[in-house]
């Protein structure tokens, strides 16, 4: 039996759960079919303002057909593939239901993070999703492993409505000249030239995208309105 892991690593772990949340745009997502038996897919995904995933399915995959039947589902999210043993890097499962998402908030936050889904989101037969997030387990690596809650990874609840209807706003003027502020702020996660721009937001930082290459800014403190929102970035920047 392994053995607990120290107190003093759990901000890390948290930490940890919450950047690849953020970050990831692909997942492997388990559903349990008819006759009982798990069933493990690839999807696209993203994370709503909470942090909860996001997912664009098909009603025609075996996995959506799945999930009308029995809504429970599990959900495996990593760092994207680099050098060394993949099984050294952090990886998150997290388990609940998962149900549709109708509203156009979810979607265009979907959309922003995985732009080539806009080829086939709009047929008929797409819809996107969210996990309710029930359980999470945490693996970050050789001698990491914790068991978490909810409330561990995922934002507070708290009105946030102002900074929903300012969202794109924000992003725009990050954005903005060529992604000129987007490139400031990924300049501590990546030194190169490599053109950022801004894909999300959310009460407690900003995610940005290079191509393939993908970074997350955390504030000091959360931010639940526009003007608290632009004074942490404006924070970041003056650092």
């Amino acid at each position: 039996m392994a053995a607990p892991e120290p107190q003093e690593t759990r901000p890390s772990a948290i930490a940890d759960c919450k950047r690849l949340l953020r970050i990831s745009r692909t997942a492997a997502l388990a559903t349990l079919g008819d006759d009982g038996a798990p069933l493990a897919t690839w999807v696209g995904c993203a994370s709503d303002l909470d942090g909860s995933p996001l997912l664009l399915l098909s009603d025609l995959a075996q996995h959506s057909k799945n999930l009308a039947r029995d809504p429970r589902a599990s959900l495996l999210l990593t760092d994207p593939p680099d050098r060394g043993d993949p099984l050294n890097q952090p990886r998150l499962t997290l388990s609940g239901v998962v149900a549709r998402r109708p509203d156009p908030y979810a979607r265009r936050r979907y959309l922003q993070r995985n732009p080539k889904a806009k080829l086939y989101a709009p047929f008929a037969d797409f819809a996107i999703y969210r996990l309710r997030v029930e359980r999470v387990h945490f693996n970050g690596g050789f001698g990491r492993a914790d068991r978490l809650s909810p409330e561990d990874v995922l934002v507070a609840p708290r009105d946030a409505a102002t900074l929903v209807a300012a969202e794109q706003e924000l992003l725009d003027a990050l954005n903005a000249s060529g992604g000129a502020l987007a490139a400031r702020l990924a300049r501590g996660a990546d030194p190169g030239r490599r053109a950022w721009r801004a894909i999300g937001l959310d009460p407690e930082g900003v995610d940005l995208s290079a191509g393939a290459a993908t970074a997350r800014i955390v504030f000091t403190a959360p931010a639940f309105n526009p003007e608290s929102w632009r004074r942490r970035v404006d924070e970041i920047l003056a650092a």
